[in-house]
């Protein structure tokens, strides 16, 4: 089968999305598939790339706009040529090249999957902060026209996600469950190459929380530095490890905070370091805004770490208090507070999160996310057009918009 993914992202950025792909694509082309990436390009990087046999990069034109870390990229002949080549459209996003795939897409009657990995509310209402009328009339245009009549297959690796597409009005039935892996081979707690305390002169006997990704406002990291601030200042002997860059690195990270001297901002760390920064905390905290699970919480889990996370829609396997820490709220610093202090001084509970978050995520592989992923695909090739599926999309459903009641 030949399948194309439509992403506006890919390296050199790097990210959860190019780390997805990494793992996916591989897995894909071993199970028999041929896979095209089209993404933005780069300077320094050609139109087409073969990284290796089956799978092929093609690089769409990339305006000088650029917002939230990453450049706007816009269709062109490269797009409308591999969209026609496949048999499976698969777009990431809902910025231009994922829009426009999928239009292309339609045009050319292809079946278009989306993986769901992050909320567009989130960003609309609370990062962008926009008019409750335009919020209103995005996320009309967003489940109405672009889910609903572009897309035929859903994925989703935790149970967040699944929420919002249910919100949206989506079928279960399109909706498909593939949750991400782990390569335990590299994340696992004996992968310490890097002596990282000493490289950032931590003493052997501090309690360290580690955080891991962009340091960005979808990821709930001024709350979440706020709220670590407060805990150094209670707990003399805990330190804040932040390992990421981002949009708003420079900000947080030359921010005056109380204890500023324990609170380390590694910027960007090559991926071969990574589980050693894991490795060489104590526990891992991460309330975002934006998700729940993520790349990182299963990766700190697999590196027998003890996780705080946000609670909101989290997958029911991951229970508080017996394999992490849930924060009920987590747009508030005392909060965020109270559960690293919690951490921080209850070396049994640690220990008890520790080995059943590993346990959690022991077992799921790469191999049984491509299977997942390969029975939605096919659900959707089998799946035909009718005028009454047109017209049932089209019939109004906005459960997550709030309305006003009519006066009689």
């Amino acid at each position: 089968m030949k399948i194309c993914f439509v992403c506006d992202s890919y390296k050199p950025i790097y990210d959860g999305v190019v780390r997805y792909f990494d793992y996916l694509i591989p897995e894909l082309v071993k199970a028999g598939h041929e896979v095209t990436l089209v993404g933005p390009w780069f300077i320094g990087t050609e139109h087409y790339e073969y990284p290796f046999e089956g799978f092929e990069v093609v690089r769409c034109t990339s305006t000088r706009i650029y917002t939230q870390g990453y450049w706007i990229a816009y269709p062109d002949k490269r797009l409308l040529k591999a969209v026609r080549n496949a048999d499976f459209v698969f777009v990431h996003s809902v910025a231009t090249l994922g829009v426009f795939g999928a239009l292309l897409a339609r045009i050319l009657r292809k079946k278009i999957g989306i993986f769901i990995h992050q909320d567009e509310r989130i960003v609309l209402w609370k990062i962008l902060q926009t008019p409750k009328v335009w919020y209103n009339v995005s996320m009309i245009a967003l489940s109405q026209i672009y889910y609903q009549l572009f897309i035929d297959v859903f994925f989703h690796a935790t149970e967040r996600f699944k929420g919002k597409l249910i919100d949206f009005g989506i079928s279960e039935e399109k909706i498909f469950h593939t949750p991400f892996a782990i390569d335990k081979s590299r994340f696992n707690p004996k992968n310490n190459q890097f002596d990282i305390r000493t490289r950032h002169n931590i003493p052997s006997d501090a309690i360290v929380s580690i955080y891991v990704g962009r340091l960005a406002k979808e990821k709930n990291v001024a709350n979440m530095l706020e709220g670590m601030d407060r805990a150094l200042e209670e707990e003399p002997n805990l330190y804040g490890l932040f390992v990421g860059k981002g949009p708003e690195w420079d900000y947080y990270a030359n921010h005056p905070y109380k204890n500023k001297d324990r609170m380390i901002f590694t910027g960007f760390v090559p991926d071969v370091e990574l589980p050693s920064h894991y490795v060489a905390a104590d526990f891992f905290t991460n309330p975002s805004l934006n998700e729940s699970s993520c790349f990182t919480v299963f990766e700190a889990m697999s590196c027998r770490l003890p996780v705080i996370t946000s609670e909101y829609r989290h997958d029911p396997d991951v229970k508080h208090k017996e394999n992490t820490i849930l924060v009920s709220d987590i747009m508030n610093p005392d909060e965020i507070k109270d559960s690293i202090l919690l951490m921080a001084r209850d070396k049994e509970l640690r220990k008890k999160l520790a080995i059943n978050g590993e346990k959690l995520v022991d077992g799921r592989t790469w191999e049984n996310h491509v299977k997942q992923f390969i029975k939605g695909v096919e659900y959707a090739l089998r799946t035909k057009w009718t005028n009454k599926r047109i017209k049932s999309m089209l019939k109004p459903k906005y459960p997550h918009i709030e309305r006003k009641k009519r006066r009689k």
